[in-house]
């Protein structure tokens, strides 16, 4: 006669898996819940500022307003930017290349 376990028992192992399942994601979204992503250039302006002015970066107040500055939202239009062309004198802005379609910019490093 071989062993079968009961089926009562059987719902009653995965209740309790189930539950305990349950009480862990409980756990984890009670313990997520407070955490934010920190802006890491407010702590890096401050330890700046804090820093006595011949170690801070040349033209500091500047940089610091650049930094501080918050992105668009999702739907908000970027504000306009004026960059220099490598190859030439011309500079180029935001304004002058939007138009009616989208604009993508690409920051990347191919070295």
């Amino acid at each position: 006669m071989s062993m079968q376990t009961c089926p009562a028992r059987r719902v009653a192992k995965g209740h309790r898996s189930l539950s305990f399942l349950s009480g862990l994601l409980l756990l984890l979204l009670v313990l997520t819940a407070g955490c934010r992503s920190v802006d890491p250039a407010a702590k890096f302006i401050a330890r700046v500022d804090n820093s006595p002015p011949d170690r801070r970066p040349k033209g500091w107040e500047n940089i610091k307003l650049l930094m501080s500055r918050t992105a668009p939202a999702p739907g908000e239009i970027a504000p306009d930017f004026t960059l220099p062309v490598l190859e030439g004198t011309n500079e180029i802005n935001r304004v002058a290349h939007q138009g009616d379609r989208p604009l993508v910019l690409i920051f990347a490093s191919f070295t």
